[in-house]
């Protein structure tokens, strides 16, 4: 089929006014102006989205979905060790019913944002079946915890079952599995290394929360502050697990082996410009949540040295633990704002899109429209376009609500009444 649009932003080429692309078996055959396109191949089916932006699906490049119930029922504004704590207690009543609704909101929020690919930590388990039903793409990693070192031979062997399940209830979807140590100060050094091992013989993708606020760092650097006399001690541990030597949670990272070209490091607050060339030297890529870091007060990531250092960079919402919505629009908007013009539409635009799909190692496959690529595409009603400011007119306009259709594999998966199938 032919979809066509008043403006079609293919992100990795120009945008084109009145464009179109040409859809068959599950990829895009064409791009181009919609006349040329229409008028070539004839005999196909002819969907006009009138005024509206065609692009890529979207990337969510760092969820949690089976958080999604959280949203208001945690403390922000405090330090980020206080929210941390206030999480493992409200964690503790939760069960796996609450986990699984709150995957399936999550999924279909999604969804209705114009989100086709996602990259989502879960420790229960429970967003594979909803990511599945839903027909989305995406990298499910199994959360690994564990500060204790006499427990991290257990701790890896359960990861490894939960692994297996995992895999097992993907089999046939678009789904891969990974995994994912939560955070270099949750893990003890035996754990990270351990870890490392396992993703090195498996070849498995990983992703890990790292220098995402100041105590973290002063935990990592010093054995030092709020993680270690509040957070630890709220899981029994009560002394640093990985040796203290004045380094930056990265640079523990890459001494415990886990920095490589299949790690996604998410956050990345507090990073230096050495931090920055062990990323860029170990191709490992990055996430960054804006709202999230602003909501939990933890400070802004440098994203404009990153982009100039040429990293792999995605979007991320994080959890409704810690954001208002897993809109990527609403990330987009707000981290135009927060740059000032340091960061522009079109940067973001593309970190909502091509930028997360290499930043998951799918970027030969999605991420951009593309003859050859696989048909994942969302579009957005507007009510004005600046040919002079494309993406500009898409972040000023583009919102949830707006989302007329998210596609996969050429199959709609949502779909307002008004727009064309």
């Amino acid at each position: 089929m032919i979809l066509t649009a008043r403006l079609v932003l293919p992100i990795s080429s120009s945008p084109i006014a009145n464009g179109g692309i040409l859809i068959r078996d599950g990829a895009i055959g064409a791009v181009g102006e919609a006349a040329a396109l229409v008028r070539d191949f004839a005999a196909e089916p002819h969907g006009d989205l009138g005024n509206a932006i065609l692009l890529p699906g979207l990337v969510n490049a760092h969820t949690h979905l089976e958080l999604t119930g959280l949203r208001g029922r945690l403390p922000l504004g405090a330090s980020f060790s206080d929210w941390a704590v206030a999480l493992i207690g409200l964690r503790s009543e939760l069960d796996d019913e609450f986990y699984a609704a709150s995957a399936r909101l999550g999924a279909a929020a999604l969804l209705r944002g114009g989100v086709t690919c996602v990259a989502d930590i879960t420790s229960s388990g429970s967003s594979v079946a909803p990511l599945k039903a839903a027909g989305l793409r995406g990298i499910i990693y199994q959360e690994i915890l564990g500060p204790d070192p006499e427990q991290a031979g257990a701790r890896l062997d359960a990861a490894e079952t939960a692994l297996r399940s995992l895999h097992l209830q993907a089999d046939g979807t678009l789904l891969s599995i990974g995994l994912s140590p939560h955070a270099p100060y949750s893990l003890s050094e035996s754990l990270l290394l351990r870890c490392a091992e396992l993703l090195r013989r498996e070849r498995l993708p990983a992703t890990i929360h790292v220098a995402e606020s100041p105590e973290e760092v002063t935990y990592i650097g010093l054995g030092l502050g709020s993680i270690a006399t509040k957070l630890l001690p709220a899981v029994g541990r009560h002394s640093p697990s990985h040796r203290v030597c004045g380094e930056s949670p990265v640079a523990l990272l890459d001494r415990a082996g886990l920095l490589s070209d299949r790690l996604l490091a998410v956050h990345g607050v507090h990073m230096g410009m050495s931090d920055l060339r062990l990323l860029k030297q170990r191709d490992t890529a990055l996430a960054v949540c804006p709202r999230s870091n602003d909501r939990l007060k933890v400070g802004t990531a440098p994203l404009p040295r990153c982009l100039a250092a040429a990293l792999r960079i995605g979007l991320g919402t994080d959890s409704l633990a810690s954001n208002e919505t897993l809109s990527l629009w609403d990330e987009m908007r707000f981290a135009r704002r927060l740059y000032d013009g340091a960061v522009t539409a079109q940067q973001l635009a593309t970190m909502a899109t091509l930028g997360g799909a290499a930043a998951l190692g799918m970027a030969d496959a999605v991420g951009s429209l593309a003859p050859g690529k696989r048909a994942d595409l969302t579009a957005v009603a507007v009510d004005h376009f600046d040919d002079a400011d494309p993406y500009g007119s898409l972040l000023d306009q583009a919102s949830d609500d707006r989302v007329m259709l998210s596609m996969v594999e050429g199959q709609v998966l949502y779909q307002r009444e008004e727009a064309p199938r």
